[in-house]
């Protein structure tokens, strides 16, 4: 657990650097007018927005991959924390503080997992009112056919499929284009949000580094230096 916790802890800067790649990557610089006109222009057919879909699913799991750094990183500084002393407690104090950092980090985090699910069930809700789903009846026809003395029925069944289509009204077309966009923008705050956490877990580590491994000074858990992530 101590590797895996400088590992994650020693990657955080790294890792902000990757998100702010994929930022740049699926972010082109545009006013949310415009994306708004592009995904009306796309209409209303049922089908999931596939720039939204692939943002979203980019979200979820970015911030399951930072879950489990600062689940790392908290556990390294639970196993640096030394025993319960009488005095000499500022550098467990500065302990105490990161480690409410991260988790304090972590469980905003956590929220962005429900990214897509959320998303799609209002979104479902809205094109519910304006998407005819094809509906299927079956007929059923007896035939009665006589050999001879004999007198047999059969039965044909057909089936037939239906839809009423009516164009969607104007509001549900602008409603659910800007239900995407906002989706899209929110996607781009959180992975913004995400880099900012990797980049604050990644100072607030550093600068405090030498409390944080060794808090009492007294060179306990030496055989795990700090420093050495750097």
């Amino acid at each position: 657990m101590l590797r895996s916790g400088e590992a994650a802890i020693g990657n955080l800067a790294v890792r902000a650097g990757e998100v702010q790649a994929l930022i740049t990557a699926n972010f082109p610089a545009k006013s949310l007018a415009d994306v708004q006109t592009a995904f009306e222009g796309a209409g209303v057919s049922g089908a999931p927005n596939a720039e939204v879909l692939k943002v979203g699913a980019l979200v979820r799991e970015q911030a399951a991959a930072a879950i489990e750094d600062f689940k790392a990183a908290e556990m390294w500084l639970f196993i640096k924390t030394p025993e319960v002393s009488d005095g000499n407690n500022f550098g467990v104090e500065v302990q105490a503080y990161v480690l409410g950092e991260l988790v304090k980090a972590r469980t905003e985090i956590t929220g962005m997992i429900d990214t897509v699910h959320a998303y799609h069930l209002l979104r479902g809700a809205t094109l519910e009112k304006i998407v005819k789903t094809p509906s299927k009846s079956t007929d059923e026809e007896t035939k009665v056919e006589k050999d001879g003395d004999k007198t047999t029925n059969k039965s044909t069944k057909t089936s037939k499929t239906s839809a009423s289509e009516s164009a969607p009204l104007a509001d549900y077309v602008k409603y659910t284009a800007a239900l995407d966009t906002k989706e899209y923008h929110s996607c781009y705050c959180k992975l913004v949000d995400l880099r900012n956490a990797y980049v604050k877990a990644s100072l607030i580590m550093g600068k405090n580094a030498k409390r944080l491994a060794d808090p009492r000074g007294d060179n306990e858990g030496q055989s795990a230096n700090y420093s050495s992530m750097y």
